[in-house]
């Protein structure tokens, strides 16, 4: 029962309220892809005209909102900003596989510091899953999107079994 219990408050704390890094110049802020991802790449847009970075990378692992038409082309600035935009699909099509996408365009494009951004639910195990790929400087952020309380449940649910997963799944 206790490790039931304690099972529960790690997985609320991880899931309904996770630490978030701080950032700071990076070399690129990477999108993950997912559900609710119109919040997640209006904050990376954000960050990058905050300064941030200049180059903001958009994964397209579950398809849908997550490769909006005005952006997601290659190499095509944003309107108005030095910001350029690309987009990749990982394999597979999971954060384990955008986390290994991450590692190969750090060593292929020499980047030392990646700003991450993800729904909020989904930074705590974003965070574990990244960094046993990428060795580099790592912030993970997470856009807060409206959820009604059957999605919060069913997040609740998923991220949780999802950070089980991947605490027990071997590094990259």
């Amino acid at each position: 029962m206790l490790l039931i219990v304690g099972l529960l408050a790690i997985t609320t704390r991880t899931v309904m309220f996770p630490r978030e890094d701080p950032v700071a110049s990076a070399d690129a802020i990477v999108v993950l892809g997912g559900l609710g991802s119109a919040a997640v790449v209006a904050k990376a847009v954000d960050l990058a005209e905050t300064g941030y970075s200049e180059r903001i990378f958009i994964s397209d692992a579950f398809g849908g909102d997550t490769r909006p038409a005005n952006l997601c082309a290659r190499a095509v600035p944003v309107p108005g900003t030095t910001i350029t935009v690309e987009c990749f699909d990982a394999h597979p099509a999971t954060t384990r596989g955008e986390a290994e996408a991450i590692a190969a365009f750090a060593t292929a494009q020499g980047w030392n510091r990646v700003i991450v951004v993800t729904s909020s639910y989904h930074v705590s195990r974003a965070r574990v899953q990244i960094s046993r790929c990428y060795a580099g400087s790592l912030a993970v952020v997470g856009a807060r999107q409206p959820m009604d309380p059957l999605k919060w449940a069913y997040q609740y649910l998923y991220q949780s079994a999802g950070f089980v997963k991947a605490s027990i799944t071997p590094a990259c």
